[in-house]
């Protein structure tokens, strides 16, 4: 064979085995291919097979509780014998209710019967129905209640004293001999109650608005520097005569010019008291602003009736006024709040007597007429 026959041998060697190389690698693309898809495909198979053991589980579980035949007819038959035995038991209980029914039924024929007996045995009770002057009576007991409570809580002096007034009008019209005592003690209510002092609130309040309106901001006081003292004096005699006075003048020595000299470059001056803090016009408004805010709680307090904390608001804006306002003008104010410090907000109010003197000669008539009734009825009854 030459080398052209070897060299075509060889070319057809090399086609035929990367055409066998083309059909294996094929058929392991398709090998790979159908693995996947068959993986796949069991993997699915695996989920549901999976799943259907789950339901089988559940329904396992559930299947106890399913009810069967045999139970459910049981469950009826208990169920009618429980009915069976209810229905015994209320109608014994119906035929115990209608015995009771009964027997009360008797009973209360039985108490008609004696308690109209016994209506007709006693003696007819003639009704006691309120005359005018009962009402009266009420009516001046009303009125005097109302004094009362107008004056104890409220300090109403016109509204007590009308009030009485009243009452006594209706005692007066009534004309009772044994309600004398209480027409007395109700003029001498009248007359306490006229003598009973009040605050006059409006009066105290104009009074308080006064006071902020005088009242200024703090003016510092005047440095008292006293009189200058000379180190050297000078040997002036007073009683030299004007010509001497001329001549000193013209021919002044070197001595004097010295203790001029002196005396001017150093000045001692005497103060009779220390010198005061000087405040700026800040501390100077603060302070007005807090001596306004106290006369205002003055106020308030003096609204309130609140008698103890009013007087000592009284002295904490005293007190503020001493520490740091001039002489003439603390005496100024100070003579103010004395005027408003007199005051008492919460007297002893005096107690309203004719009230207790008038209900106590209710109870001894009303005592007296129920005695009266129980005698007539003992009467009747014999």
């Amino acid at each position: 064979m030459n080398n052209d026959e070897q060299l075509r041998l060889l070319k057809k060697i090399n086609r035929r085995t990367r055409f066998t190389q083309f059909l294996a690698w094929l058929a392991l693309f398709f090998t790979a291919v159908g693995i996947a898809a068959g993986y796949k495909n069991w993997l699915r198979i695996h989920d549901k097979a999976k799943l259907s053991l789950k339901q089988i589980e559940e329904i396992r579980g559930d299947m106890p509780d399913f009810a069967k035949k045999s139970k459910v007819q049981l469950l009826e038959q208990e169920i009618n014998d429980n009915i069976k035995e209810n229905k015994t038991h209320l109608n014994k209980a119906m035929h115990e209710l209608r015995s009771i029914q009964d027997s009360t039924q008797h009973i209360a024929e039985t108490v008609h019967i004696q308690v109209e007996q016994l209506t007709k045995q006693q003696a007819p009770i003639i009704p006691q129905t309120p005359t005018i002057n009962d009402w009266s009576l009420g009516e001046v007991h009303f009125l005097l209640q109302t004094a009362r409570q107008s004056f104890k809580l409220k300090k109403d002096k016109m509204g007590a004293m009308t009030a009485l007034k009243l009452a006594d009008d209706l005692l007066l019209k009534r004309g009772a001999i044994e309600l004398l005592p209480v027409r007395k003690q109700i003029s001498d209510d009248i007359a306490t109650v006229k003598q009973f002092k009040v605050a006059d609130i409006g009066l105290l309040s104009k009074k308080i608005d006064t006071l902020m309106l005088q009242l200024k901001p703090v003016i510092n006081k005047p440095i008292e520097t006293g009189k200058k003292i000379e180190l050297l004096p000078s040997d002036a005699n007073n009683t030299a005569t004007e010509s001497d006075k001329r001549a000193k003048k013209d021919h002044s020595s070197l001595v004097d010019r010295v203790k001029n000299t002196i005396n001017n470059a150093v000045i001692i001056k005497k103060f009779d008291k220390p010198l005061l803090e000087e405040m700026n016009v800040e501390a100077k408004e603060n302070l007005f602003q807090l001596l306004s805010l106290h006369l205002e709680t003055l106020r308030i307090l003096l609204l309130q009736g609140d008698n103890d904390n009013y007087h000592k608001q009284i002295s904490r804006i005293k007190t503020l006024l001493k520490k740091y306002y001039s002489e003439p003008d603390v005496l100024k104010y100070n003579k103010q709040l004395d005027a408003l410090s007199k005051v008492n907000l919460a007297p002893e109010v005096p107690d309203i007597s004719s009230l207790k003197l008038l209900e106590k000669l209710m109870a001894k008539t009303n005592s007296t007429d129920s005695n009266q009734t129980t005698e007539a009825i003992e009467q009747g009854t014999e």
